[in-house]
């Protein structure tokens, strides 16, 4: 039945990047799964609406939490490709009514992937007092031939609460180009998370997270985290601007380079229009700890081993 669903290729990737695949196989577990452009399971649960349509290159699909509904268990989402080549367009909305609560857990796979691209241009909706908990993990395989440009555009109702969690800290990279925008509006709280690992001169990370602070109260957290080596290039940018009264943000970007011709850069940008409001910053781009990596040496890793575990450790 599992094979029906998702290749085992694509089921092991996801036990690679830590999800528990046998809760996501379940009949009963919510779920919208795509095997490249066909959409292979969708399980819904009452007050959740899953629906989605078939296109030649993509899918269009909706994910709706009706007023009121606290979807206990998480929402599995798997967006994965087989072929080393073509092109996957996802087009979701989501949308989560006033005083609901949802959790997703997304895995994009593209294990085999040497000419592969994937898009995706989502719509979040947020009503008023709700919760909705986002996170996207990704594989992109052994050979920096996948080409990933997601896009997010997030309004956060009233009262309401938006966690989102981005990583690619297994396999290649490739090429990723991610745009996140977020609009909170009164008393909304916003997080947003980005983690990405490029391992050599084929990974290209670009990374831009906003978040636009509109409503009197909000507030919100920008946090990157990145690595490059082996030639790896990165560039995370984190945009918080807060435009009204007692609105509060913060920027925070971490990133580690080791390697000739690798390549990280963090930038921070902030911006007030309220005198009464306020964001911070902080960033910081360097090697791996010297005595870390001494430690991990004596200790008996390769110098990429311990490199490598001081990343993940950070990431």
């Amino acid at each position: 039945m599992s094979q029906q669903i998702l290749p085992y290729a694509i089921l092991e990737s996801a036990r690679q990047v830590g999800f528990d695949v046998d809760t996501m196989l379940l009949p009963d577990t919510p779920k919208f799964f795509l095997n490249f452009n066909q959409i292979t399971a969708v399980q819904e649960v009452p007050g959740l609406i899953l629906t989605g349509r078939e296109l030649a290159n993509g899918v269009l699909a909706d994910v709706i939490v009706t007023t009121g509904t606290k979807i206990k268990r998480p929402i599995h989402l798997c967006f994965g490709v087989l072929p080393e080549e073509g092109v996957q367009e996802i087009v979701p909305r989501f949308i989560i009514e006033d005083e609901a609560e949802a959790l997703i857990l997304a895995h994009c796979s593209f294990p085999q992937a040497r000419n592969l691209t994937h898009r995706m241009e989502a719509q979040v909706m947020i009503g008023r007092d709700a919760l909705f908990f986002y996170e996207e993990r990704h594989y992109h395989g052994p050979y920096s031939g996948a080409h990933v440009y997601p896009a997010f555009e997030v309004d956060v109702g009233p009262g309401s609460r938006f966690e989102t969690v981005f990583s690619l800290t297994h396999g290649t990279v490739g090429e990723l180009v991610i745009y996140l925008d977020v609009y909170a509006h009164e008393r909304a709280k916003v997080e947003a998370v980005a983690k990405a690992y490029g391992r050599s001169e084929k990974d290209r990370v670009r990374i831009r997270d906003g978040i636009f602070l509109e409503g009197r109260d909000a507030s919100s957290v920008i946090r990157l985290r990145a690595a490059a080596t082996g030639g790896g290039d990165v560039l995370m940018v984190g945009i918080t601007e807060a435009n009204a009264p007692g609105a509060k943000g913060h920027v925070d970007c971490k990133e580690i380079v080791q390697g000739a011709h690798s390549t990280a850069r963090a930038i921070p940008i902030v911006r007030v229009t309220d005198d009464q409001a306020r964001v911070t910053h902080e960033a910081a781009v360097g090697r791996v700890s010297q005595k870390e990596l001494e430690t991990l040496l004596a200790r008996g890793l390769t110098e990429q081993e311990a490199v490598d575990m001081i990343v993940k450790g950070m990431l």
